[in-house]
């Protein structure tokens, strides 16, 4: 009886315990802001996907767990590099999950929980709206309940309709499992997540205008941003409805990438002028727009590109994507800002402007602080990887710009770079898919009052 008695106060103490730790740890989860939260919420999305991994039904061959760790966050950055080679070291369950996590990176890893939530018929907390606000930079005037919903029927319908083109072509191809290829191929385009199961990428594609076209569609639908095929639709079904200045911009700029560095990679590149034409002319859109988009997929061989080409790549890889989209960089809105600031500088205006819109003091800080971490970022990644590894220098400013980029393209130094090499590379891809500036804001806890608010003017 007295054992009996002891048992129930040690378990009642244990369970009094248990509950002010609980509630220790849900304090602290409010106290955080949307950025931290943001952060924490990546980071343990890595650690699982890095669990799952390393289970022995996940792996065709033994697999370090550095390169697990790699491969994890890349994935759930949508970046697209990778130290082994995917179809070869991984089985079917092993590259699901990596499906699974660059699909999470894509949408973001709080739209599918708030999509639940609100399927459940349940509000989202205000904390929730605010961690999405930060990940997703909504502008003014977009309802999160609405956007969520639009978000996850948009990718499903988008990332269908591109299996169902792919799956046709890669059957006449005669490629291995043309249906689970065209899916994660797919999903890997919209998600602008860059991994194939091929190990040259889309290379025995280069002719297809059908896998060239299809690609490039998916990808720049997952570039744009989620913001912008709201707007289109809104625009379609609504005649009042008008497109915003902020998706006006997205759409100019990411044109005007491809419009001026097509050509010009056209005209510099040698490796193009055996080709056949309209080869040469799907070879230069394939690989401008896997670097303006960030989708990191490659039709020829990128480690044979002349110097000029690769510049022009790492130009595009830096400007990047679009915010609310799937891919990274420093951004077109930021850099729709850069310009303004240049245009009116040589005007010697005093007002900030781009396309006769006046942009305010604080949108203009908030672009040109993000900015300036990006580069001394990319300008530190570059600095310690010299130190680490023995490679050409602009295969390591490639290398450290696609993976900030959350790209995925390389030269091919990848799978041979040292265990820091690894390390450094992982740490960047993860600081690009949270956002330098983000990423920032977790770690100074005193700036971050105005997180949601400052992030969400990156978008307008």
């Amino acid at each position: 009886m007295w054992a009996l008695c002891s048992l129930g106060l040690c378990l009642r103490r244990f369970y009094a315990r248990s509950r002010q730790v609980s509630t220790f740890i849900h304090d602290r989860w409010l106290a955080l802001k949307p950025s931290q939260l943001l952060t924490c919420g990546f980071f343990s999305y890595t650690v699982a996907g890095v669990a799952l991994l390393s289970l022995p039904f996940a792996r065709e061959t033994p697999v370090r767990v550095i390169d697990n760790l790699f491969n994890v966050v890349s994935a759930i950055s949508t970046t697209g590099l990778s130290t082994v080679s995917i179809a070869d070291s991984y089985t079917f369950f092993g590259e699901f999950v990596l499906l699974a996590l660059f699909q999470l990176g894509g949408i973001g890893y709080m739209t599918t929980t708030s999509f639940v939530i609100l399927a459940c018929g349940r509000p989202l907390s205000d904390t929730r709206i605010g961690v999405f606000n930060a990940g997703f930079s909504l502008p003014e005037g977009f309802r999160v309940a609405r956007f969520i919903r639009h978000i996850v029927v948009f990718s499903l319908i988008i990332e269908s309709i591109g299996a169902a083109l792919l799956y046709g072509e890669f059957r006449s191809c005669g490629v291995s499992q043309p249906l689970w290829s065209a899916v994660f191929h797919s999903v890997s385009a919209f998600a602008t997540a860059g991994f194939s199961l091929n190990n040259n990428s889309l290379e025995d594609f280069h002719a297809s205008g059908i896998v060239n076209l299809t690609i490039g569609v998916l990808c720049y639908l997952g570039a744009i941003g989620f913001i912008v095929l709201q707007d289109v639709y809104l625009a379609a079904r609504y005649r009042r409805h008008k497109i915003t200045f902020t998706s006006k911009v997205i759409l100019v700029i990411t044109a005007l990438v491809l419009v001026v560095e097509m050509p010009l990679f056209l005209a510099c590149e040698p490796s193009l002028r055996s080709m056949p034409i309209h080869e040469r002319i799907y070879a230069a859109f394939f690989q401008i727009m896997a670097a303006s988009t960030t989708s990191g997929f490659n039709s020829i061989p990128i480690g044979k590109l002349s110097a000029a080409s690769l510049t022009l790549i790492v130009v595009a890889m830096v400007i990047g994507a679009s915010p609310s989209g799937t891919g990274g960089g420093i951004k077109t809105t930021s850099l729709s800002v850069l310009l303004g600031i240049a245009g009116s500088t040589l005007r010697g205006r005093s007002a900030i402007t781009f396309f006769r819109h006046q942009i305010p003091a604080h949108r203009v800080a908030t672009a040109v602080a993000s900015a300036t971490l990006y580069m001394g970022v990319l300008a530190a990644g570059v600095f310690l990887l010299s130190l680490t590894e023995k490679q050409d220098y602009l295969k390591l400013v490639f290398e450290t710009a696609s993976a900030l980029g959350t790209v995925g393209l390389s030269t091919g130094i990848t799978g041979e770079l040292t265990t820091p090499g690894k390390w450094i590379l992982t740490t960047i891809m993860f600081i690009g898919r949270v956002g330098p500036l983000t990423l920032g804001f977790a770690l100074m806890r005193s700036a971050c009052e105005g997180t949601t608010h400052t992030q969400a003017d990156l978008a307008t």
